[in-house]
């Protein structure tokens, strides 16, 4: 983009919005801008597309991490220069950080394999959560580096979604301690990483759809003849009956169940994208987890429970992903039937040190509780659920009490009755105590609020201890 409109003046800053297909573009004096709108009643080309441009209500572009400044300088020369010299960004490297916009489709280590590989060999990759998707990628050389920057920098990993955003990362060494769908070494030659992942290589070149970097297939397309049963297509296709990142769920209860409670049924056993309420089918919801294990995961471990007085069903879905759905309708409990939950602090798989802590684990009629107020007592715990419209456990046992938070296990009658405690009281917001010492978990003046988290323990006793619980 600053390339392409140097020529008709100074830009002072650019700020893309891929979701919407366009972007704000800032000059430095009006009559540059006003030579770019009359010239562009001729369409102007970028990477052999046609672009409009009209002169926007705003008068001036809110500064935000999604644009760049070329700092006055000529927007040709800022393009070829060093990067450290352009803002006080980390110089070239050989590491590049991939920010994904509007990532519609999952995401895998094999998906960036294939749209880095014509630049140069790709050493490692780890894929994460922090500032939205991400992804730092480590290549051989910083030729190579500098080589995929320039020519993926903005592009789509599949037409109109998955935008790229690349920018030289400040490490100088990726530790790739495991090899699955979100961290790979491919140069561990010789020696053996911890692996379950099946790796299905993709069996064509995303850009195979496409003049640039790839559509999503037809929703009639078969997965690769190669691929094995039950593997998973990384290029986005609908998934197979036995595969994929989205999950359908049956059986749920019409009127007590909304996208929280099918998150906080869903949060033990991977990251949750996005969840839809199918207003149109009672009891049904869909689930967009961020890795096709997270959806193995919840079906292995949640299929044919009973949650709510009702038999749970879980299978994959057809769909590859949930498409934005802000318009929906609304549950009889007032809440939206779809919400997106890829930046919710209660996902539990957001980084190395989370995954470790959070044991995949059937529900069971025992449970950690932890993040509870510090001055917790069995009694306020106990007002949590009932407030929750849950049965409070029959027993409760502290690890720990007072300091930054409270944890211990609690117990319940049988696994159905603990099962649904725990999707409707789970993150619930707990309360420490007045000043007074009233000790409730209605809103005193004053008190700290506290997310109260759940997870299901494989103790089989309230006497047995199997370590911390997660975080």
């Amino acid at each position: 983009m600053v390339a392409a409109l140097t020529k008709f003046g100074k830009i002072s800053y650019v700020t893309m919005m891929p979701r919407l297909r366009q972007a704000l573009v800032e000059f430095e004096n009006i009559e540059d801008a006003i030579m770019c709108v009359q010239t562009s009643q001729v369409p102007i080309t970028i990477l052999d597309r046609p672009v409009f441009f009209n002169f926007s209500t705003s008068q001036e572009i809110t500064r935000s991490p999604y644009g760049i400044a070329p700092s006055g300088t000529n927007a040709a020369i800022a393009a070829a220069a060093p990067v450290d010299d352009i803002g006080g960004q980390p110089p070239p490297n050989h590491i590049l950080l991939f920010t994904i916009f509007n990532p519609l489709y999952p995401i895998t280590v094999d998906v960036i394999r294939t749209i880095c590989s014509p630049y140069g060999f790709v050493q490692r990759t780890v894929i994460f959560r922090k500032n939205g998707l991400q992804v730092l990628v480590e290549f051989d050389s910083n030729t190579s580096a500098q080589r995929a920057k320039q020519q993926l920098d903005g592009a789509d990993i599949y037409a109109g979604c998955c935008t790229l955003k690349i920018e030289y990362a400040k490490t100088n060494r990726l530790n790739v301690y495991k090899n699955d769908e979100m961290t790979w070494d491919f140069t561990a030659q010789g020696r053996q990483l911890q692996s379950n992942y099946s790796r299905t290589p993709v069996q064509q070149p995303l850009r195979a759809y496409a003049p640039n970097y790839g559509a999503p297939p037809p929703a009639a397309a078969a997965p690769p003849p190669q691929a094995a049963a039950g593997s998973y297509n990384m290029v986005g296709t609908p998934a197979a009956s036995n595969s994929g990142s989205v999950i359908m769920l049956y059986g749920l209860s019409a009127t007590r169940t909304n996208c929280d409670t099918v998150f906080n049924l869903l949060c033990s056993y991977g990251n949750v994208l996005k969840v839809k309420i199918l207003t149109n089918k009672p009891g049904t919801a869909m689930a967009h987890m961020d890795s096709p294990q997270g959806a193995r995961n919840a079906i292995q471990h949640l299929h044919g429970h009973k949650l709510l007085g009702q038999n749970l069903e879980l299978n994959y879905s057809r769909h590859s992903y949930i498409a934005d759905y802000s318009q929906g309708g609304t549950l009889t409990d007032g809440s939206s039937c779809w919400k997106d939950f890829s930046q919710s602090r209660n996902n539990r798989f957001m980084t190395a040190e989370g995954t470790s802590k959070n044991r995949i684990v059937s529900p069971g009629r025992i449970m950690h509780f932890y993040n509870a107020p510090p001055d917790s007592t069995t009694e306020t715990l106990n007002e949590l659920f009932t407030k929750a419209g849950a049965q409070p456990p029959s027993a409760t046992k502290f690890f720990s009490q007072g300091g930054k938070s409270s944890t211990g296990l609690m117990e319940w009658p049988d696994d159905d009755v603990a099962l649904d405690s725990f999707v409707l009281t789970n993150h619930s917001t707990a309360y420490s105590q007045t000043v007074t010492g009233t000790g409730s978990v209605l809103p005193p003046t004053g008190g700290q609020a506290y997310t109260f988290k759940l997870a299901f323990s494989s103790n089989t006793s309230l006497d047995q201890y199997s370590g911390p619980p997660p975080t």
